[in-house]
């Protein structure tokens, strides 16, 4: 028989399937490293105990930095002028309101973001778990678009501030 010739999309040419798109971002077996070499098991697998701790665990890590970062935002409000003057001198503050609020706006909804993709982490590693199925475990990419994002934010905190403090000293 002759090989196959019919004109249709090859298969590196095709659009995926909405399920392979969600396979190559969280990893199953036809996208993690060296599962094609493993053999089909017979004996369902064993998640250890541990596991489950390690991923509770990382949850609470990911909620505890999302808290500290709200927690932060939200206390420097408290410590910012209101920008009319009153309390100037040699004591005053020389980080102003619009400043502080400024922080708070980017802030906050950073700490959220760390909330919403530390539950959906922790859920979606939780279910593969209970399913006994390899996937979702090696995450690179949110990771290290989180910290891309909380650097910008003490970057932006950073030169602000300086500004604000050079003007109040300037001034």
């Amino acid at each position: 028989m002759p090989p196959n010739t019919e004109a249709g999309p090859s298969t590196s040419q095709r659009n995926p399937a909405p399920g392979e798109v969600t396979d190559a971002l969280f990893g199953t077996r036809s996208y993690t490293a060296g599962a094609q070499y493993q053999l089909p098991r017979k004996i369902p697998l064993r998640i250890e105990p541990k596991t489950y701790f390690a991923n509770e665990r990382t949850f609470l890590a990911w909620l505890h930095m999302a808290v500290t970062l709200g927690g932060v935002a939200t206390a420097l409000v408290g410590f910012s002028t209101d920008g009319t003057g009153a309390g100037e001198g040699e004591g005053s503050r020389p980080i102003r309101r619009t400043t502080t609020d400024l922080i708070t706006v980017l802030a906050l909804p950073l700490s959220i973001i760390i909330i919403v993709y530390a539950a959906f982490t922790f859920y979606w590693r939780s279910v593969y778990m209970q399913k006994k199925q390899v996937g979702f475990f090696k995450d690179w990419l949110a990771p290290a678009i989180i910290a891309g994002l909380v650097m910008a934010f003490l970057i932006v905190l950073f030169l602000v501030s300086a500004v604000q403090i050079w003007l109040h000293h300037t001034s």
